[in-house]
This record gives C-alpha cells, sequence and structure tokens, in this order.
C-alpha cells in the first residue's frame, strides 16, 4: 500500500471518486464495496498500523450477509477468524436468566432471514487486516494513505479537497475527490466539518474495557465458554464475550462492586482487570491482560448524515452503549447502502439525490436501534426489586415460551424497515429486508441465493418478465433477472410458499438485500425502479 501522497491537487493521480477517512472495518468494507463497483477510491488513515486488540466483536446476521455480498467472508472462515455462536443472559451468580440460541428462539429466527446465525464472533485486527488485503490488491484496488491526519476538508460544490498531513514526516499534501465519507469514530473530522446539531438521546455510562489472552489452548478451549454472555445486574451490569485467538473480553460497568474503586494510574488498571476477571470464576494467572481502560458510552448523533459532498458512516455517524451488539453491525449496513447509491451516482444513473436516501433511510433506522440498546441497558441496571421481579418473571416464561421469547429477541435489536427512501413502497415487503434461502443452481449446485446476485439489482420472478424497462433494468443498472425453476431452483419451495404467502409473483431487489418492492407484474417494478433513479 503507498504511503505518500502526490502535492498537486490537478494531478490525475491525486483525484478520485470517494475518499474514506478511516480505516477501521466500516471504512475498510466501504472501500471493498466502491472497489468492486469499479470506482477508484482513497483511504487515508492517521494511523500507521492496525488496532492491536479487538474492539468490535460480533457479527449479526445481516452483517455476516453483507460481508457474504462482499466476498469476504470464506476467506474469514478458512482463516479461522470466525465462528457462530450463541447469546445467553445471566444473572451475578451465573445462573442463565435467558437466551438467544437454537434451542430456546427457534433456527427459522436465528437464522433463517438472512440465512447466517444471529451471532458470528469475529477477531477485529484478523477481519480488519484482510480488508485491508482486499481492497489493496487486484484490479482497480484502492489507495491507501496510513499514518496521514487529514487538517482540512473544503467542499468547492463540483468536488472536495482535502489536506493532509504525513505523521511520520510532516509533509503536507493534497488530494481531490468527488465524495467524502467520514469512517473516522467518535472524534469524526468530517463531521465536525459537516457543522450539524447532534441528537442526544441522554445516555452516558462509564465501563471498564479489558481485553486479555488465555495462552494457554488447552485452558483457553475448554476453560472460557464458548459465545457472548450479558450479565443483568444493577451492580454489576456487563458483558463477557468468547473471542478466537485465545481473546476474552470484558465490558463492565465502572460503577460496579468488582471495580469499586476510582482507577488512576496503570497499576489500577491492572489490579481492576484481575479483580473483575475473578469475578467471573476464572484464575487471573490464566490471563494475559492486554488492554485496561475506561470507556464512556453516549448514545447520540448528527442531526444531519450528508451534507453536500461529505457524508458520515459508522462510529461517525452513530454512538450507543454496548449492550445490543449493534455498534460496528449499523456501520456495516451503512457501507451497504451508500456503497451502490454512490456507485448510482458517480456512474450518473441518478442525480446525486440518490445520496439523500442514505441518511432518509440509515438514521431513522439506526435511531431505533440505538434507542434498544439504552432500553436494554436501563433494564440491565435496574435495582427496583419490583422491576427485577418482572423482568425476570419475563425471562422464566421465556424459557418455557419459545413464543415469549422470540418476542424478547425482536425488542433487543430493532431494526425497523425504511418507510421511505429508494422505495417503490406500493407492497408491505417494500422497505424490509429479503430472506436468503439456500437454492440450487441449473447446474444442480447447492449455494445461498445471494450468490447469484451479487452487488447488483435483483428481479426475482416465477414468470419470465420481458419489456423495454426490463431490458434496460438489465443494460444500463446491470440488473439480474432470475426465473424460478429456469435460472434457480427451490427443492424446499421456501421461495413458492413465501410468493403465495405474500401474493406476489415478483420481488425487485437492491444491492443491499433490501426489497424495493413486490407485487405481480415484474415489468411494473423495474418501470418504477428507473423512473424512481430519474427524478
Amino acid at each position: 500500500m503507498e504511503n505518500e501522497m502526490t502535492t498537486e491537487p490537478g494531478d490525475r493521480a491525486s483525484q478520485f471518486d470517494v475518499a474514506i477517512v478511516g480505516c477501521g472495518p466500516v471504512g475498510a468494507l466501504l472501500a471493498n464495496l466502491l472497489k468492486q463497483y469499479g470506482h477508484k477510491v482513497a483511504v487515508l488513515e492517521r494511523e500507521p498500523d492496525i488496532f492491536y486488540a479487538p474492539r468490535g466483536m460480533g457479527f449479526d446476521d445481516e452483517s455476516t450477509r453483507i460481508m457474504q455480498s462482499a466476498g469476504i467472508l470464506d476467506r474469514l472462515k478458512a482463516e479461522g477468524h470466525i465462528y457462530q455462536a450463541d447469546l445467553e443472559l445471566i444473572d451475578r451468580s451465573g445462573k442463565r436468566l435467558g437466551g438467544f440460541d437454537r434451542r430456546s428462539v427457534g433456527e427459522d429466527l436465528l437464522s433463517g432471514l438472512h440465512g447466517h446465525r444471529h451471532l458470528t464472533l469475529f477477531h477485529q485486527p484478523s477481519l480488519e487486516a484482510t480488508l485491508r488485503e482486499e481492497f489493496a490488491t487486484g484490479e482497480n484496488a484502492a489507495t491507501a494513505y496510513f499514518n496521514h491526519e487529514v487538517t482540512g476538508i473544503t467542499d468547492q460544490g463540483d468536488r472536495v479537497e482535502l489536506n493532509c498531513k504525513d505523521r511520520a514526516t510532516d509533509e503536507e499534501h493534497s488530494l481531490i475527490a468527488k465524495y467524502v465519507v467520514g469512517c473516522d469514530g467518535a472524534r469524526s473530522t468530517v463531521r465536525k466539518t459537516m457543522n450539524v446539531p447532534r441528537i442526544d438521546l441522554k445516555y452516558t455510562q462509564k465501563y471498564l474495557v479489558v481485553d486479555a489472552i488465555v495462552d494457554d489452548p488447552v485452558y483457553f478451549r475448554t476453560m472460557i465458554p464458548q459465545g457472548g454472555y450479558i450479565l443483568l445486574d444493577g451492580k454489576e451490569a456487563g458483558v463477557l464475550a468468547k473471542g478466537l485467538h485465545g481473546h476474552v473480553r470484558f465490558d463492565f460497568l465502572q460503577h460496579s462492586e468488582t471495580i469499586g474503586q476510582e482507577l488512576k494510574t496503570d497499576e489500577d488498571y491492572q489490579k481492576a482487570a484481575r479483580d473483575l476477571i475473578r469475578s467471573r470464576g476464572f484464575d487471573p494467572e490464566n490471563f494475559r491482560v492486554i488492554r485496561s481502560v475506561s470507556y464512556t458510552f453516549h448514545a447520540g448523533m448528527p442531526s444531519k448524515w450528508r451534507v453536500g459532498r461529505l457524508m458520515v458512516a459508522g462510529d461517525a455517524a452513530h454512538l450507543t452503549p454496548p449492550w445490543s451488539g449493534q455498534g460496528l453491525n449499523m456501520g456495516v449496513r451503512d457501507a451497504a447502502n451508500l456503497s451502490f447509491k454512490l456507485n448510482l451516482a458517480l456512474r450518473g444513473k441518478s442525480s446525486d439525490r440518490i445520496l439523500d436516501t442514505y441518511d432518509e433511510e440509515r438514521r431513522p433506522q439506526s435511531l431505533e436501534t440505538i434507542q434498544a440498546a439504552v432500553d436494554m441497558g436501563i433494564r440491565m441496571q435496574n435495582t427496583s426489586p419490583l422491576q427485577i421481579g418482572l423482568r425476570n418473571l419475563a425471562y422464566a416464561l421465556s424459557r418455557k415460551s419459545k413464543f415469549v421469547n422470540r418476542l424478547l429477541f425482536k425488542n433487543w435489536i430493532r431494526k425497523p424497515s425504511y418507510k421511505s427512501g429508494l422505495l417503490g413502497l406500493q407492497h408491505r415487503l417494500s422497505g424490509g429486508p429479503m430472506f436468503q434461502p439456500w437454492v440450487e443452481t441449473a447446474e444442480g449446485k447447492r449455494v445461498r441465493m445471494d450468490d447469484l446476485i451479487g452487488l447488483n439489482f435483483a428481479l426475482i420472478s416465477t414468470d419470465s418478465p420481458t419489456g423495454p424497462e426490463v431490458r434496460q433494468f438489465v443494460s444500463e443498472l446491470g440488473g439480474v433477472v432470475l426465473k424460478l425453476d429456469c435460472d434457480f431452483f427451490d427443492p424446499s419451495e421456501t421461495v413458492c410458499k413465501w410468493y403465495d404467502e405474500h401474493r406476489i409473483n415478483a420481488v425487485l431487489l437492491r444491492p443491499d438485500r433490501v426489497i424495493y418492492d413486490a407485487g405481480r407484474d415484474g415489468q411494473a417494478l423495474c418501470r418504477s425502479l428507473l423512473a424512481e433513479l430519474r427524478k
């Protein structure tokens, strides 16, 4: 990867379609997606290297599906950087209050919609290394500038100029991009440049975050339970998760009884980490603490995610407490949504008003998701005996009733369908995600549906839609048309039953697997989409 930048803004080498500020998982994923669309991308990152400790740890089923679409998932699996897991809710003694696993929720809910289990734990440094290698190699590789700090951003109306400084040499550089996306975290330079008010959800809590490595593979394999655990206790609320490559994460309220003291020195933090590990029933001697830090979680977001040619994604666009595990997952959905819309704008398939629908769709949904995490945090930390009793009763019922547990599961992470944006809105399915079944190709190969589509719009129909709008859909947008029992087969009849249930013959999918619209006339769906893009 490059670590130098040209000094002349007019030089062709310094001009890009998109400049991404920040190369964490969201920025690196966005670079991969835009690369696959064929765009010239620059990635600017102020740090010289990948952060040594995992911060995010879990993909939900939709994020795992997006990694599949981006072509990253198989490599992560093959190299042992991810594993499928369950999540359990426990009390201070370790007793199971409830859980979101196949036994108590049902396989259909856990992995029926997106084709993957609800929780997939991953190793963030390995994920970032994989994403960086992927966007920096092959045709149309992105250009990465590490150890470069963005010092100024000027939206000039028809382009954006970025001024940067090489932190190793203090040399100053500049580049030009048609659009800039800030994936540069909670202190985002791009968001500050946009200068928009903040929506504050009035939630602030300080946590002790401990990352530890178990060097003994036998102890790690046999003594650390698989998956993630949320401790519900007013005085000890926190999260424990077993990662990969010996990594274990503890996120606990800093005011908990176990920690209980003001932390000032490195020795204070190391002692607090050992006390926390011991409180969860482990011998601290088996853990090598690589990070023990205070972290304050907030809940909120900027009131706009796009101003002119500047946009934000990931933590630059939304901050959430960790209780729903949705911080990074929201960012992954941002990248999937924004990448295909940037592609439409850059290729002239739509005016750049299409980018307003990124804010219109992602911001309201993320606000609801963050509110669910805040609500979960409040329930976890409740000290009222009555409220605790009612909460525990609900979880007791969930252990006996799959129906009750499914309700709790759906309320735990709220991701409402999009209500407006790039949508047809003629059918109630519009704005929600399309499920991903296993199907068979004409050659008899068993594949997931998305593998037949790629990063494209797709019209999936029970008949053979024809007409000029369908031809335009294919020729102008690169749309994929798939006919059931011709281009693919449905041995389990999952797709057929779903079509019958919703009384449709065709569904038109966006590249992010959101349903644009559905109905009985595939040509009409294509006509609607083409008209929407011409606005």
